[in-house]
């Protein structure tokens, strides 16, 4: 027993030095049934009583059961054990079992990961230990035992006082596989047993073609935030590429051995390992990646590029050079000198008057920064008559730019070459484009924000903290709602979309309320609450609404689950107002296409779309306001598909990857400005001259 023990030893040494143990399925208890029951009669014979064999020892039915169904993964993903060891002559009595053993544990899958844990060993009769243990005893090498006159007649095969020694099971464990956390083993086992279960099912679901396709969509900026993400799927490749080379014995083990304290191992429970599995099950790539934007960004979701494939692209190409199109669809911004009054004309302005290009040369604008508030008592005025009644009658217009007008950006478009292939339903080579390459705003939209969809929020509070990642903080954003209902990590209701814990980098977490008729009317209190007490450091926060944003920055230390109250935003008729709690900036104002919000902008074009020029009404009419000095900062499309003839909206999968490719670089001078859809309620304040100086708010 001793020598044999010796060479369960070194093996055991060498399956520890793979770094990873697991456990079989077979049993503790299995496994000892197969050690006893293989032993050969004569090598196991009674000792004490019929019931009561040489080899039947409780201490080393205890180690066997516990520890004999331990085994490690060898390079080429096969099963090792502790009993492959090479017998002599002295270990003939062992060696049908062991090698019993070792063929059904081989057999067998493997359903754990191996560890001990300190409080348990601790708890065990092996020795005394510490913390500081290098090695730990895992059995009883040796006890003694005198036995009594009564077991001598008892069992007759023993003396009075007789003193035997019995030599059992037992290994040494490296610290390694020993953890001291305080956690149980259960629970342990179950985090890579979950790491691994996930990660199988991505290696089995997801193809390596499709890792491949979001490794190109990321490259070429159709995900929004998707660098940060291109690691992940880097790693995830050749990890693919090697389980589909390995035989289907070899994928169970191979997973175990790879997911092991792998970082990525739930990748396919990660945002990026979502989209992964949506395009392998047959999500359309567009759709795929629109849902991607939406959770990642879902304010600016529509900005990211659209997804193309190197055979789309020269599918494109082709259909323009073989039906005559090339000229037709190099398209540049318009400018001033490209709209001509008789290009533009139409009736139903001004009594009999033709006139619906108005060009303004007055004053400079006024560079005072204003609320949306400030104008609530001004004169109300449909958009109809205005362009009727009072446009003919202006010499200066200044238009209030907040905010909120970040998706009323709009370009004009023309084609560089005049006397193109007509490609419209209108008679005329104008086009426009919404900022985020859209074709408009549309009552379509605007019913998907009223149902919830995460567009933008009516009310919004969100948090960041962490921003240099040199501690690990949990803080956490939290709502009373006035019913008295917290919103918070415990409660996230649909509203707290964001939740981080403990991040290493930049914490986020984000409160949005996105019906205002859901919304229950009286005082939503917003604060914040250091949760875990990993540090005390400081936090920004932003309350938004009405297209206004509120910015704080609390640099003061935030204690141990102290709350920080932000602030109180009461909502009444459908109208919100604030209450500050901690000190804050004004309404905070940005850059849109390169003007500052919260300011009047100066008007230097008012028209209609092209759709509706040359007395033509194709489609939806849309009313621009072209602003000096504004300027698209990104590329964009030059057409989109719903406005092609509909010969060419055959071709339409074609061509919107053509618009998707063939962008159009921003350039000084271009006609950009306001755009408002006539069938979408919004509204809008001017600042006019002409016959007399006044402030009015067009309603669309």
């Amino acid at each position: 027993m001793i020598e044999l023990n010796k060479k369960i030893q070194k093996k055991f040494d060498e399956m520890s030095k793979t770094g990873k143990l697991f456990r079989s399925e077979l049993t503790g208890q299995q496994v000892w049934d197969l050690y006893i029951s293989s032993f050969p009669k004569e090598y196991d014979p009674v000792f004490r009583d019929p019931n009561s064999s040489y080899h039947k020892c409780n201490l080393c039915n205890n180690f066997i059961r516990r520890y004999g169904n331990i085994v490690s993964i060898d390079e080429n993903y096969n099963v090792v054990t502790m009993f492959d060891v090479e017998g002599k002559e002295e270990d003939l009595e062992y060696l049908n079992s062991l090698e019993s053993i070792s063929t059904v544990i081989k057999k067998s899958k493997i359903s754990e990961v191996f560890f001990e844990t300190y409080d348990e060993l601790n708890s065990l009769p092996y020795e005394s230990i510490s913390k500081r243990n290098e090695k730990f005893k895992l059995g009883i090498e040796r006890n003694t035992k005198r036995y009594t006159k009564e077991e001598s007649e008892k069992y007759g095969v023993v003396k009075p006082d007789e003193i035997k020694s019995f030599n059992h099971f037992n290994l040494t464990l490296d610290k390694l596989f020993v953890d001291s956390s305080g956690k149980s083993v259960e629970s342990i086992m179950g985090k890579y047993r979950d790491a691994k279960e996930v990660f199988q099912r991505a290696m089995e679901t997801i193809p390596v073609d499709t890792l491949n396709l979001v490794k190109d969509l990321i490259n070429q900026g159709s995900l929004l935030n998707g660098e940060t993400h291109l690691f992940k799927v880097e790693k995830m490749i050749p990890l693919k590429l090697e389980y589909d080379n390995l035989s289907k014995e070899q994928r169970e083990n191979w997973c175990w051995v790879t997911s092991y304290n792998f970082e990525l191992a739930k990748f396919r429970n990660e945002l990026i390992g979502v989209l992964c599995s949506e395009l392998a099950e047959g999500k359309e790539i567009n759709e795929a990646c629109l849902s991607w934007n939406k959770r990642v960004d879902s304010v600016n979701y529509m900005k990211a590029k659209a997804p193309i494939t190197k055979f789309q692209k020269e599918q494109a190409k082709q259909f323009v050079e073989e039906n005559g199109y090339v000229e037709s669809f190099s398209r540049r911004f318009a400018t001033m000198a490209d709209i001509r009054v008789s290009e533009i004309l139409h009736t139903n302005v001004g009594k009999g008057e033709i006139k619906s290009v108005s060009i303004f040369d007055g004053v400079k604008p006024n560079n005072t920064r204003h609320k949306r508030n400030e104008f609530d008592g001004v004169e109300k005025v449909g958009i109809e008559k205005f362009m009727k009644y009072i446009l003919p009658g202006c010499t200066s217009i200044q238009a209030l730019l907040t905010n909120q007008h970040d998706g009323n950006l709009v370009s004009l478009t023309t084609s560089t070459f005049k006397e193109s292939k007509q490609i419209f339903k209108w008679s005329n080579p104008f086009s426009w484009t919404y900022n985020g390459n859209l074709a408009g705003k549309s009552m379509i939209t605007q019913a998907v924000k009223d149902k919830g969809g995460r567009i933008d929020g009516v009310l919004r509070f969100s948090i960041t903290w962490n921003e240099d990642g040199k501690d690990v903080l949990d803080f956490d954003a939290h709502c009373i709602e006035p019913d008295g209902t917290m919103i918070y990590y415990g409660n996230k209701d649909g509203k707290l979309d964001v939740d981080m814990i403990s991040p290493m980098t930049l914490g986020v977490e984000n409160i949005v309320y996105v019906n205002l008729n859901r919304m229950k009317p009286g005082v939503y209190k917003f604060f914040i609450k250091n949760y875990n007490g990993g540090g005390n450091r400081s936090f920004k926060a932003e309350i938004g609404f009405n297209g206004e944003i509120y910015s704080y920055h609390y640099q003061k230390p935030v204690a141990y689950k102290e709350e920080v109250h932000v602030a109180e935003v009461t909502l009444k008729d459908k109208e919100f107002s604030i209450k500050h709690l901690i000190p804050e900036s004004s309404v905070s104002s940005k850059e849109l296409y390169g003007l500052e919000t919260n300011q009047f902008h100066k008007v230097n074009l008012v028209c209609l779309s092209p759709n509706h020029w040359n007395n033509e009404s194709i489609g939806n009419k849309h009313y621009f306001f072209m602003l000096e000095d504004c300027k698209s900062p990104n590329s964009i499309r030059s057409f989109h598909n719903e406005n092609l003839l509909p010969e060419l909206a055959e071709h339409r999968k074609v061509l919107e990857v053509l618009g998707a490719t063939n962008q159009i670089d921003s350039t000084d001078g271009q006609l950009s400005g306001l755009g408002f859809n006539a069938t979408v309620r919004e509204k809008l304040i001017l600042k006019l001259e002409g016959t007399h100086k006044r402030v009015i708010e067009v309603e669309f």
